[in-house]
């Protein structure tokens, strides 16, 4: 069957020198990308599918791919929305690990929405003892023809949903630092971005 791309747009990732082409298409019935390490080893693949009214994502990590094993990770739809930060998935890992693929921006939101409820927020995925990662997932607020051109980001650690129980009684948090705060506003505190991919529609 042939395709027929109209709107045809393409990105341009650079994930440690190595360049990604990335497509968008007006009418898209699936979107995917290759999540790649600082080096821009490519350690696996990220689909969306579509889902009669939802998006269904899987995902699939290769064994032995370097991410901490017997661990769950945050996993997260940045924007790569600002230019002036670079676009795409862009990491020297030999840098500072605070500056790796920080060119993806935000996570992907609107208006005021916090971490938990923002539209790029997924569920953490768990790696295998083997360091591999089969899942899948669908998700109602997530539509495919808003996905191209944004980027999957994999965290080193977990992801805290914004869910820290700040209070005065006895199973509850001191307020903490506001830098902690925020964080855990923005990114759920989630720790380095240690894997990238910028999503393109097929």
């Amino acid at each position: 069957m042939r395709k027929s791309w109209i709107g045809y747009a393409a990105v341009l990732a650079v994930v440690g020198g190595v360049a990604v082409a990335s497509t968008a298409g007006a009418h898209t019935r699936s979107a995917r990308t290759t999540l790649r390490d600082t080096s821009g080893q490519e350690i696996g693949v990220v689909k969306f599918v579509d889902a009669r009214g939802a998006t269904e994502v899987r995902v699939e990590i290769r064994r032995d791919s370097g991410v901490a094993v017997d661990a769950f990770h945050g996993f997260h739809i940045h924007a790569n929305d600002v230019a002036t930060n670079g676009e795409g998935c862009v990491a020297d890992p030999a840098a500072d690990h605070l500056t790796w693929f920080t060119s993806a921006d935000g996570h992907w939101k609107t208006g005021t929405q916090t971490h938990g409820q923002h539209a790029g927020d997924m569920p953490s995925v768990f790696v295998n003892a083997n360091g591999s990662v089969e899942t899948r997932f669908t998700i109602s607020r997530i539509a495919l023809s808003e996905l191209a051109g944004k980027a999957v980001v994999l965290h080193a650690g977990a992801d805290n949903f914004g869910n820290v129980p700040v209070g005065t009684a006895a199973d509850q948090y001191a307020a903490n630092a506001a830098d902690a705060t925020t964080k855990t506003q923005n990114t759920g505190n989630a720790g380095d971005r240690i894997a990238c991919g910028v999503i393109a529609g097929r």
